[in-house]
């Protein structure tokens, strides 16, 4: 097939930018069976070499300067948006591509008039991440602003979504929350994936450590790593007085955050740019939140990785395939993780055919070219109708 990637950051492997990794992976394992053609905003910190890595894959590659997607006060689209549009239809016009892969929802208006049935990959449903932080929000200002924003996707979701022939989301969870403001016939859930060559399985973690990593200027994230340090480990050390817990995030940590590592027992570490040591340093992986919404892959890292994982149930939430007490242990009061984490650091045995049985299940599920798989069955589904319109 012939497939134009519309984007809104340039792809390029490696890189560790969520808002570009997963299109970068795909296209990366898409290559070699397909025609591809890339249209990219970019911007001045996107290097030669990152540039050439695109143009060593794609059969032909444009850019456009990076601009504004939306007007602020009006919530149309913004210069940035249309100029993207437009050098999009141009390389269509000449590229003539069976499907039009769109990045990310903030794109969808280019599906309304686009010269081959449209994917529009939205990955979350930006709805329900600005409702999570509306909920959360520890300050009237925060919730109002994310109020705002609530609106605002809702809207942009409402008239635009409902142009692309498929939408793909990383969950249930974000499929139904799609599905409240638009009344799409396919919306498509494809988890995203993990590079299972770099997240190598290494059983060789610290025996008391625990570990978890999240967004730690996120009011959800630091709620739940406050959760941890300040209600299940002093359990585990009342039993345990070794039990020790990392908690870790690419982002810088807020002062919420920052004021658990003077806990007993509790170090904080935000900025790091790979979490991997992190994660493979420790004995068990936890993840007490409370609420599901967040980056879905989060787990994917300690089940690749070979660290055992006790998880509330609200973190499973969209993560298919996942079986209790087969993939992870389940717990949802603070006694019950306590049980689980002394379960995990006392019976190795366990720990060890915990981690064994989720990291088959990322090979078989979660990986890259798994992903990209399943992006290339919708891309076929699609490229039917094309045929269709041609001959008629």
């Amino acid at each position: 097939m012939r497939l134009l990637f519309v984007t809104p950051r340039l792809p390029f492997l490696p890189c560790h930018d969520a808002a570009r990794l997963a299109v970068s992976r795909v296209l990366d394992h898409l290559v070699d069976r397909h025609t591809v053609a890339v249209v990219a905003a970019t911007s001045a910190g996107d290097t030669p070499t990152q540039r050439a890595w695109l143009a060593e894959r794609a059969a032909r590659v444009e850019t456009v300067p990076l601009g504004a997607w939306r007007h602020a006060w009006t919530g149309r689209p913004g210069d940035g948006l249309l100029a993207l549009d437009a050098l999009a239809r141009h390389v269509a016009d000449r590229f003539a591509p069976d499907v039009i892969h769109l990045e990310g929802s903030v794109l969808a208006p280019l599906a309304r008039a686009a010269a081959a049935p449209t994917l529009l990959a939205c990955h979350e449903a930006a709805t329900l991440r600005a409702r999570d932080v509306r909920r959360a929000g520890e300050s009237a200002s925060r919730r109002l602003g994310a109020w705002m924003d609530e609106r605002a996707e809702t809207a942009w979701a409402r008239e635009w979504c409902r142009f692309a022939a498929v939408c793909v989301v990383d969950s249930e969870e974000d499929r139904q929350a799609l599905l409240e403001h638009v009344p799409l016939q396919h919306v498509a859930v494809v988890p995203g994936g993990i590079d299972d060559v770099t997240h190598a399985y290494r059983r060789r973690g610290e025996p008391w450590r625990l570990v978890f990593t999240g967004d730690l200027s996120a009011p959800r994230d630091v709620a739940a790593a406050r959760r941890l340090a300040t209600a299940i480990l002093p359990r585990l050390r009342r039993a345990m007085p070794r039990v020790e817990l990392l908690v870790a995030g690419s982002d810088r940590a807020a002062d919420g955050a920052r004021a658990l590592g003077a806990l007993p027992g509790v170090r904080v570490a935000g900025g790091l740019t790979d979490l991997r040591a992190s994660i493979w340093g420790a004995a068990v992986y936890v993840s007490p939140l409370q609420a599901g919404f967040g980056r879905k892959t989060r787990l994917f890292e300690p089940m690749a990785l070979g660290t055992p994982v006790v998880a509330s149930r609200p973190t499973l939430a969209g993560v298919p395939y996942l079986e209790p007490d087969q993939h992870v242990l389940v717990a949802d009061s603070d006694d019950e993780f306590a049980r689980a984490i002394a379960r995990l650091l006392r019976e190795p045995l366990v720990a060890n055919t915990l981690a064994r049985n989720a990291r088959t299940l990322v090979e078989r599920r979660f990986t890259w070219a798994a992903v990209a798989e399943r992006y290339a069955a919708l891309y076929a589904g699609l490229a039917p109708s094309r045929a269709v319109e041609v001959a008629a």
